[in-house]
């Protein structure tokens, strides 16, 4: 295969996250290939950008295959991870607070997935969900040992809504 032909099909399948006959050593989790003085090299990066999996070529057409077929490998398992956490729907949480010696919901809070990032909200009525400007469910989830908030199950999350409608807040019997 040709370095055009290897282009072309990069862009009719659009595949990314590669580095093409770049320097790659401060890239995370991509494909790259280069030349070197001996030939050629293939390699993926990790979370660190450190090189994983390095592999020399003498001739250019095998290392431009195995580039191929790494780029091919890493951009479906980023497209799978992508599809579980789309059809997962949003996660909740809830903060608690002690009323009458009894922990009850006071704010329901959800993160769900868009095109363009997570989306994170807290309830304010039935069906009503306001934007969390001041980051609360992000700093909840990376520093979970900080956080008042819990993660609930889906029906932990229906039982809060039923409560909203009703008005009534009692403790949770599901989690």
């Amino acid at each position: 295969m040709t370095p055009e032909e290897a282009l072309a099909t990069i862009r009719a399948e659009g595949l990314g996250r590669y580095r093409w006959f770049e320097d790659a050593t401060n890239d995370a989790d991509i494909v790259a290939i280069q030349r070197t003085e001996s030939g050629w090299v293939v390699f993926a990066t990790d979370e660190r950008a450190t090189p994983q999996g390095r592999r020399e070529f003498a001739a250019e057409a095998p290392a431009i295959e195995n580039f191929l077929s790494r780029l091919r490998s890493a951009n479906s398992v980023a497209a799978w991870h992508e599809k579980l956490r789309r059809e997962n729907g949003p996660r909740y949480f809830v903060r608690e607070l002690r009323i009458d010696g009894r922990l009850v919901p006071a704010r329901l809070f959800r993160r769900r997935e868009t095109d363009h990032g997570p989306v994170d909200e807290y309830l304010i009525d039935v069906d009503s969900w306001a934007p969390d400007t001041r980051g609360v469910l992000d700093r909840g989830i990376r520093f979970p040992l900080d956080s008042d908030l819990e993660e609930i199950s889906d029906a932990a999350a229906r039982e809060i809504f039923a409560m909203v409608a009703r008005r009534e807040y009692i403790p949770l019997t599901r989690r």
